[in-house]
C-alpha cells in the first residue's frame, strides 16, 4: 500500500471513529491527497466503491463545506474539489461538537451538586476544559479566515 493510499484509509478510519461513514473520509482524503477535481466515476474507481456510494458521501460534504461540486459546461458529469475552506469548516465543527459536550456536562452538573459538592467540582472542570476547547477551535477557525474581523481571544 502506498503512502497516499494509506493517508486515504486513516482519513477514512478517522471519520469513522468520528460517528461519519468511512467513504466520506476516504472521499475527503483522496481529494486532498490529489489536489485538483476529480469525477464522481474517478473517485469511485480510484476507491474502489460504488458511484452511488461516492455520491451520497460528496453530496454530505459538500453541504458541510468540506468540499465542492464543479460543473463543466457540455459534460454532464459532476466533478468534486476539496473547498479551500475546509479546514476551517472542520474546526468549526469540532468547536460546535465541543460546546455540545460542555452544555451535556453541565446539565449533569447541576444534579450533582446536591449530591456530591467534591464531584460536582471535578466534573465542572471538565466543563470548563470543553468550553475552553470549543473557545480555542473558534478562534483558531476564525483566525484561517484572513479577514480583517476583530476576533475575541480566547480566555
Amino acid at each position: 500500500m502506498s503512502a497516499i493510499d494509506a493517508f486515504i484509509e486513516e482519513m477514512g478510519l478517522m471519520a469513522q471513529e468520528h460517528g461519519d461513514a468511512r467513504i466520506s473520509g476516504r472521499v475527503l482524503g483522496l481529494l486532498v491527497a490529489e489536489g485538483q477535481e476529480m469525477s464522481l466515476a474517478q473517485i469511485s474507481e480510484r476507491l474502489g466503491v460504488s458511484r452511488a456510494s461516492v455520491s451520497t458521501n460528496a453530496r454530505q460534504l459538500t453541504q458541510r463545506g468540506m468540499i465542492r461540486r464543479m460543473a463543466h459546461s457540455g459534460d454532464r458529469q459532476d466533478y468534486y474539489l476539496v473547498d479551500g475552506t475546509f479546514q476551517q469548516h472542520m474546526l468549526e465543527r469540532m468547536a460546535t461538537q465541543a460546546r455540545g459536550n460542555a452544555s451535556r456536562i453541565m446539565a449533569c452538573a447541576k444534579g450533582i451538586e446536591g449530591e456530591d459538592a467534591a464531584a460536582a467540582t471535578r466534573v465542572l472542570e471538565l466543563h470548563k476544559l470543553y468550553e475552553k476547547s470549543a473557545d480555542i477551535l473558534a478562534y483558531w477557525a476564525g483566525d484561517l479566515q484572513n479577514d480583517a474581523t476583530p476576533r475575541k481571544e480566547p480566555t
